[in-house]
């Protein structure tokens, strides 16, 4: 294998450039993986999982009111 002969100080310069952009590709790759495994897990549409979450908001509303209720009574 053959040294890129750059001068001096440089090929350690050029070897960490390319050590980060090695890294970010492999945090994109991984992170649009992440991102599509949970995306499929979550299961539905946007609007589905919205209309859940509001429900599921609106239920613990409607629980703090009724445990406040009970201890102002």
């Amino acid at each position: 294998m053959t040294s890129l002969q750059l001068v001096d100080g440089f090929e350690l310069l050029f070897i960490a450039l390319m050590l980060i952009v090695y890294a970010s590709i492999l945090f994109g790759v991984l992170g649009g993986l992440g991102y599509f495994i949970l995306r499929v897990r979550s299961g539905g549409s946007v609007d589905e999982r919205l209309d859940r979450m509001e429900r599921k908001i609106g239920r613990l509303e409607a629980y703090v009111e009724h445990l406040q209720d009970e201890r102002h009574e």
